[in-house]
């Protein structure tokens, strides 16, 4: 569900960074190929910097660009180990990386069901993150950046955090 709630709560166009093996899905896959999301196929290596490169392409043309750090859905709704992706996007194009927190969405459809239990959902977006000046050598510190920025958004002390938050209740 983090797809229609980002699409539902920004206010902005976007694309997202989505796995390759979406598209053969019907409707999914026609809807993310006719809206010009980006493909990222993960298994081979060369295609995956491939797809990185028309993320970094787009980013530079001032396309925002929406990453799932994880790569997946989480089994029991904790956040998970980020890949380094998005790091390497934002330091390659040289733009902000602007930590993005969801929750309530893995309570509103847990894996492996197909029921919906409704809830509260929050979308809450912190500081961004400069980028100017580093190398992609610097992908592995900006994802632990990236990881501690969306953790602190996600838990209880968001209040003594600045950012913009969207209540999709």
């Amino acid at each position: 569900m983090d797809t229609p709630v980002i699409f539902g709560a920004l206010p902005f166009q976007f694309r997202i960074l989505a796995k390759k093996e979406l598209w053969p899905i019907a409707f999914i896959g026609w809807y993310l190929d006719r809206s010009g999301q980006i493909p990222i196929d993960t298994r081979n290596p060369r295609a995956t910097l491939s797809s990185l490169g028309m993320g970094v392409k787009a980013l530079r043309s001032g396309m925002p660009l929406f990453v799932f750090p994880e790569g997946g859905r989480t089994p029991n709704g904790e956040l998970q180990n980020f890949l380094s992706g998005a790091a390497y996007l934002a330091i390659r194009a040289q733009v902000p990386l602007v930590p993005i927190a969801l929750s309530g969405v893995y309570d509103l459809l847990p894996i492996h069901t197909r029921h919906l239990f409704p809830g509260e959902l929050r979308l809450t977006a912190g500081e961004a993150i400069d980028t100017t000046g580093m190398t992609v050598r610097q992908t592995e510190e900006l994802t632990e950046r990236l990881k501690a920025a969306i953790q602190a958004l996600s838990g209880q002390a968001v209040a003594a955090c600045t950012e913009t938050e969207v209540s999709l209740a």
